[in-house]
């Protein structure tokens, strides 16, 4: 293996730290810690947080497993650190100088480094008024909502129904940052979603989905630039004369029938209830400020379920509510509240729709279900087509011998693969075309990075120093030699075509290892030191 102890350094057109001669700032007596380090891979870089230098430090690989740097400020007190769904963004929150007492301090902030461009990272940072620790990013990449989450608290006296909106593609002339104050009826957000593009009675929407402790908001994104907004519509869950709060617990959603623009559902779950909720976009009343209005329905499930879905069946489309309490599956017509109760094997709480990525045979759903725990019963396929008259028919178990505790997604073009996480020791990789599940089994138990590629899979033991690829073609497993203990993986791209494994390592200023991702060979691996040292831009 070859030893470099110094990098390469990779000249970029903005934002980069420069390092001079003359007095060292105080953040470099203090030494690098893992704690206050933060790692995300990107699609084409590692990402090191570092919040005592208050910098982004950027792994880029090259070939011949080079690794360049490349280093942006970031804001100090970081609260939250993401990648953008497609990967090609980081986000950094931070909180700034608390208390602020000159006009040098830093206020709050929001830096976003524009990865896409390996050879051309971009960075812009977005001033806040006040400090937030919550971050919900928008999965088409536009937009990017801050607000008060209740796990962190950042002022002494906060207003929780304050979400600000960055627009990363903000028209020309319109300000980037918009704040919205939401009603409130003494609710508090606890998440934030954005919705897929609902077709509305004005046309094709994005909505932002707030769900707080006892009620959920809608919020108009594709009108927060108007000269007057579009307020937000709260839809209270708990009736009227109830002291009962009724605690929102997630969302889905669904377009509604392509003919119709007065169809668009969102299923709600009842945190500790039996009730389910669905809200149906429909025409609202001329002369409001809105084109649509939810109708709500609600609907007792008989039992707390644990995952909601909107799945297609042979009498319709109908919310799939998951009841491990009944070791059920209860199917709800939206408009009537009818239920049908479907009597499964095991009490499963999770469920995932598989129709899009297995062809369609039918004009029905099929829904993957397994447990988050660890109970042993495996994973089954739900043929929701055969829902009426054949529920216990319509259910096909494959049996793992093992429990099941998460579920990965493999990318196209290889989509029909899922990677199953089990609680021991061992791995499965599930067919969903064939429908089988080959065994991996591990001496420790796992973690799982997957290439976006979908040619291969990592596993590694945290803390410890074992690796192995394994191709998820023949899956099948190398194992890789490496020196020292692995914190994370990322297998990411390369400017000239080729993908690189970076092997991240949190001991002393950090570290990494480099291989070639296709081609994993210890001989020509390369380990650098001291990734947050001075002096090594």
């Amino acid at each position: 293996m070859k030893r470099l102890f110094a990098l390469t350094l990779c000249a970029m057109s903005c934002a980069t730290i420069a390092v001079g001669c003359g007095d060292r700032p105080d953040v470099w007596d203090e030494a690098p810690s893992a704690s206050k380090t933060k790692v995300v891979g990107l699609a084409g870089a590692v990402a090191l947080v570092d919040d005592v230098t208050h910098r982004a430090v950027m792994l880029l690989p090259r070939e011949d497993q080079q690794l360049d740097r490349a280093s942006f400020p970031v804001g100090k007190g970081v609260l939250r650190v993401e990648a953008s769904p497609d990967r090609k963004r980081l986000l950094v929150l931070s909180s700034g100088d608390v208390p602020r007492r000159t006009s040098k301090d830093e206020r709050p902030s929001l830096t976003v480094i524009d990865a896409s461009d390996a050879s051309r990272l971009k960075s812009r940072r977005f001033e806040l008024a006040a400090p937030r620790s919550g971050l919900s990013v928008d999965p088409r990449g536009r937009w990017v909502a801050v607000f008060a989450a209740g796990d962190v608290a950042t002022t002494f006296v906060e207003n929780p129904n304050e979400i600000v909106l960055v627009d990363l593609e903000a028209p020309a002339g319109a300000s980037p940052t918009i704040t919205a104050t939401l009603r409130s009826f003494g609710g508090r957000p606890e998440r934030v979603t954005f919705a897929p593009t609902l077709t509305l009675p004005e046309g094709p929407r994005r909505l932002l989905v707030v769900e707080t402790d006892q009620d959920v908001s809608l919020l108009d994104l594709d009108h927060q630039h108007d000269a007057v907004p579009r307020p937000e519509i709260t839809v209270r869950l708990s009736p009227g004369g109830s002291t009962k709060p009724m605690r929102p617990a997630g969302v889905t959603f669904h377009d509604g029938s392509p003919s119709r623009n007065d169809d668009a559902r969102i299923g709600v779950r009842i945190s500790g209830d039996s009730n389910v909720v669905t809200l149906e976009l429909a025409a609202a009343t001329p002369g409001g400020p809105h084109d649509f209005s939810p109708k709500i329905n609600l609907t007792d499930v008989g039992g707390v379920p644990s995952d909601l879905a909107f799945v297609q069946t042979d009498g319709g489309l109908r919310l799939a509510a998951l009841v491990p309490s009944l070791s059920s599956a209860v199917l709800v017509e939206t408009e009537t509240s009818i239920t049908t109760v479907v009597k499964l094997p095991a009490p499963y709480q999770r469920l995932s729709l598989i129709t899009d990525v297995v062809e369609r045979t039918a004009l029905t759903d099929v829904a993957l279900l397994w447990n988050a725990t660890t109970s042993s019963s495996g994973v089954a396929f739900w043929a929701l087509g055969k829902t009426a008259g054949q529920p216990y028919r319509s259910v096909e178990v494959l049996n793992l011998g093992g429990s099941v505790v998460g579920v990965r997604d493999v990318p196209a073009p290889r989509a029909e693969l899922k990677v199953l996480e089990s609680g021991g020791r061992g791995l499965f990789v599930l067919d969903l075309a064939s429908r089988t599940a080959a065994p991996l089994t591990t001496l420790g138990k796992a973690t799982v990075t997957i290439s976006p590629d979908a040619e291969r899979m990592w596993a590694f033991q945290v803390g410890e120093s074992r690796l192995s690829s394994i191709d998820l073609d023949k899956l099948h497993p190398t194992p890789v030699v490496i020196d020292r203990a692995i914190q994370s993986v990322h297998d990411v791209a390369r400017g000239d075509g080729g993908r690189s494994l970076i092997a991240i390592h949190a001991r002393g200023a950090f570290g990494a290892t480099v291989f070639d991702a296709r081609a994993a060979d210890t001989a020509y691996s390369r380990l650098y030191s001291g990734l947050l040292l001075e002096g090594l831009q």
